[in-house]
């Protein structure tokens, strides 16, 4: 039971970090972290402080637009995997998990 609970495991943990974190930030050609730091403090500075969450939020967004920067949700110049790869992914997924699976609950079932 324990190696079927670590294949199991197994599966679960690879099958997640093939998806892979989208990196999410600000950036702008010339960026620099400690003057985009001092830019953010300045642009948090400015703002009124009675504003809520989401205005002050909206503010700051506002804020750092003025001085060139822009959100990026996904890392500049990588691109999505083409759909070829991620129909292989799915269909090595679909075939190969049944198959360790049943691979666990033979050595269980082998197991003295």
């Amino acid at each position: 039971m324990k190696r079927f609970l670590i294949l199991s495991i197994l599966i679960v943990f690879v099958t997640v970090s093939c998806a892979g974190p989208s990196k999410v930030g600000w950036a702008k050609p010339d960026f620099r972290q400690d003057q985009f730091e001092k830019d953010r403090k300045e642009c948090i500075d400015s703002i009124d402080k009675n504003l809520n969450s989401e205005a002050f939020g909206k503010a700051l967004e506002e804020c750092l637009a003025k001085k060139d920067y822009e959100f990026k949700t996904v890392e500049e110049g990588k691109k999505p995997p083409p759909v070829g790869e991620i129909v292989l992914g799915i269909a090595l997924l679909i075939v190969l998990s049944p198959l360790i699976v049943a691979y666990g609950v033979l050595l269980v079932g082998s197991a003295p």
